[in-house]
């Protein structure tokens, strides 16, 4: 088995749009040189389906993770946020509580963390999971 990585940007009005990961990537790491004019000033949900292949053809989805990507007022990607929600979400996992301790929780990573998340509703997961498995085609980004 071997897995492929899908990204899609999904508008306001819910259409998909595929991005390759080496766009994100560049975005990512140096977003002066990689804007995304369209999403200037916007909050946009972004899907990432890892996707199972046999004989390089998607036959199943291993996990799809639902996140927002921020862009500043020149449509560049505010990594500065996305790394803060990343942290804060592997500090709720390092600090899972144990049956034993007592159960104080100081619960900001909690919020901060699902400020990067959000949850489609039954008819966009289809969508999602037709798209990364190729049986819906999507226009690139």
């Amino acid at each position: 088995m071997t897995c492929s990585i899908r990204i899609f940007i999904v508008d306001p009005d819910d259409t998909l749009y595929r991005l390759a990961g080496t766009k994100l990537s560049g975005m990512f790491d140096d977003p002066e040189s990689h804007p995304m004019l369209r999403f200037a000033g916007q909050r946009v949900r972004m899907v990432e389906a890892i996707v199972e292949l046999r004989n390089r053809v998607p036959c199943g989805t291993v996990r799809l993770v639902y996140e927002m990507l921020r862009f500043d007022d020149h449509g560049r990607l505010d990594r500065d946020t996305i790394m803060h929600q990343n942290v804060a979400l592997a500090d709720l996992i390092a600090d899972e509580p144990t049956m034993n301790d007592t159960v104080v929780v100081n619960a900001s990573s909690r919020f901060i963390a699902q400020g990067g998340r959000w949850q489609p509703s039954p008819t966009l997961a289809r969508s999602v999971l037709q798209a990364a498995l190729g049986e819906v085609k999507c226009k690139s980004l």
